[in-house]
């Protein structure tokens, strides 16, 4: 009797999850999207102990070739379609790095062949999408990691838990930035097509912003009810949004524990204005006080002297996503940053550019996604 691909890859995942969970193998991976970011986390990959890289997949010919060098160490066959890629029984994980659009197709394609995966963010750009990886996450006997980097800096951690010690007591508001000067018209020349375009890329509050979204989220330890925003293309002419991409924003969140998110992302900052600070920053408001995430540093409403709470050797955002995802495979357990996580970061930015791209309060009920 001749077995069904499907079935026979569904039925075989949790032997191969459990033959990858074995400490000290080796573990295959592949590269799927092979560009500036997947170049970035192959060099990643080439680090981890006992990892070999056993595929490459881009569409790209040129790109293909240069990781193959990057990588001859390991000398990785060459592919221009991810399906084959996902056919081969001698790969266990797979890390996606291809444009946004492709990440919820490519991520649940991977769950069912019984791959581990790390992809980057976002999950989706669509709840459709976000839906479609759910689902396939919920059959599988193996776990997807997402690419929400902030997840994986130990400063941030330290300083987060400290608030959910009662550092500030009862947390109340989050302020957070993300500004910037104007894009050059150089820079925005040389992005990408897919990036520019707002249907591949999702716009710049889910291709961009769903960091710092996340970061809010797991402050808050909660998911938004409610969304309200607005935001354009200004430079250098201004345009509705949903044209072209956003270079400015700002969202109200309301969330499920009665928090509230204050969100800005300004492409307009001139280097001159100190009195605001650019680059990123995040503020945590509550009955005791205010925490500043990025610097680790506690200020008291009683008047005390502000007070650090992480070393200052130990600030910045180093991250070791690449290590947490090989190590989980190998202890078989999840993910810091698992599909929950996933879901509820992307929708969380999806329901921002809807309420931005139809000038009112949209819920987050209305998206139709149960994470």
């Amino acid at each position: 009797m001749k077995t069904h691909r499907r079935e026979f890859l569904l039925t075989s995942a949790a032997a191969l999850a459990a033959q990858a969970a074995t400490p000290d193998r080796e573990i295959r991976t592949a590269m799927i999207g092979i560009g500036h970011r997947g170049s970035t986390l192959m060099t990643q990959v080439l680090a981890q102990p006992n990892v070999k890289i056993a595929a490459i997949c881009d569409i790209d010919a040129q790109a293909r070739d240069n990781a193959q060098s990057a990588a001859k160490r390991d000398n990785p066959r060459s592919f221009a379609d991810y399906r084959q890629v996902l056919d081969l029984k001698e790969v266990d994980a797979v890390v996606v790095a291809t444009p946004c659009y492709l990440h919820a197709p490519m991520a649940a394609a991977a769950l069912e062949a019984g791959k581990y995966i790390y992809c980057e963010k976002p999950v989706g750009i669509t709840p459709e999408q976000v839906a479609a990886v759910l689902a396939a996450s919920r059959k599988a006997k193996t776990f997807l990691q997402i690419g929400q980097q902030l997840r994986y800096v130990a400063s941030l951690r330290s300083v987060i838990q400290q608030v959910r010690d009662g550092i500030i007591g009862q947390p109340y508001v989050i302020r957070a930035n993300r500004d910037s000067t104007p894009l050059s018209p150089q820079a925005e020349s040389a992005r990408p097509e897919w990036y520019k375009d707002v249907k591949r890329s999702g716009d710049l509050i889910v291709e961009n912003a769903v960091h710092n979204l996340d970061v809010c989220n797991w402050v808050a330890d909660s998911r938004p009810t409610s969304a309200y925003g607005h935001g354009k293309k200004y430079f250098p002419t201004p345009q509705p949004a949903g044209t072209l991409m956003m270079d400015g924003f700002c969202v109200e969140y309301i969330y499920d524990n009665d928090m509230h998110l204050d969100y800005s992302q300004l492409y307009m900052h001139p280097r001159t204005l100190k009195d605001l600070p650019s680059g990123q920053w995040y503020f945590i408001m509550g009955e005791k006080g205010t925490v500043d995430l990025t610097k680790g540093v506690f200020y008291g409403l009683d008047g005390s002297e502000p007070r650090s709470l992480i070393p200052a050797d130990q600030r910045g955002e180093k991250e070791d996503a690449m290590t947490q995802f090989f190590a989980c495979i190998r202890e078989n357990r999840p993910p810091v940053a698992d599909i929950k996580i996933a879901a509820t970061a992307a929708l969380t930015a999806i329901l921002g550019r809807e309420a931005i791209y139809r000038r009112k309060s949209v819920t987050w009920k209305e998206l139709g996604v149960e994470v």
